[in-house]
């Protein structure tokens, strides 16, 4: 008897299947896309945070809204002295498309931070693979930061 049953379900639960791998939910499931992407750190002398949190407001925020990062960090340089010299700073992470576009708006961020606070940007790129959920193929299309020269 309980082989029966056992059978039973089996057959149920395999005339399911087909129908349940076609269905949109079985696409929710499945791994994001890995995208070629640039991943640029942003290296900031460290000014005063309502200060900081304005320039990142006014002006690398609208230049990649997207998405990005950023924390406080502790460096230090050879200074004209010739020894190390301490530096407190604030580094920002930006994952972006290679192209014409966002290479501006790096160029951008880094003159408008010399222009207002008096400090070179340091700037170092790398290629890297990326991949998001939220990475859509719709919000990818047309999108400055995210969509590569064509």
């Amino acid at each position: 008897m309980r082989l029966t049953l056992l059978a039973a379900l089996l057959v149920a639960v395999s005339a399911l299947a087909p129908a349940h791998a076609a269905t949109p939910a079985a696409q929710t499931d499945a791994t994001p896309v890995v995208r070629t992407m640039i991943r640029s750190e942003l290296y900031f002398a460290s000014v005063d945070a309502a200060q900081w949190d304005d320039f990142l407001a006014t002006v690398v925020t609208p230049l990649f809204p997207d998405g990005l990062s950023w924390y406080d960090a502790h460096g230090q340089w050879r200074g004209p002295s010739g020894k190390p010299e301490k530096l407190s700073s604030r580094i920002v992470i930006v994952l972006h498309a290679d192209n014409a576009d966002n290479e501006r708006a790096l160029d951008e961020i880094s003159r408008r931070f010399k222009a207002r606070f008096g400090y070179s940007v340091l700037r170092a790129s790398e290629t890297v693979r990326a991949s998001d959920p939220d990475w859509t193929e719709e919000r990818v299309r047309d999108n400055r930061q995210l969509t590569p020269s064509r």
